[in-house]
């Protein structure tokens, strides 16, 4: 089986994700899925060209 470990060094965002996995009712596996589920559908962030404009 192969892990990941993930570090969250801000108390106030790991209290905003507890929260939102807590009311989905999803493990971190859970959130981590479906999130990269709705990366992929394409309505979550910029696309890679959207970002380098921004930061150009």
């Amino acid at each position: 089986m192969t892990s990941t470990r993930i570090v969250i060094k801000d108390d106030q965002q790991f209290e905003r994700l507890e929260a939102v996995r807590e009311r989905h009712g999803v493990n971190w596996r859970g959130m981590l899925i479906k999130g990269a589920e709705q990366l992929e559908a394409g309505g979550i962030l910029p696309s890679g060209d959207e970002c380098h404009e921004e930061g150009e």
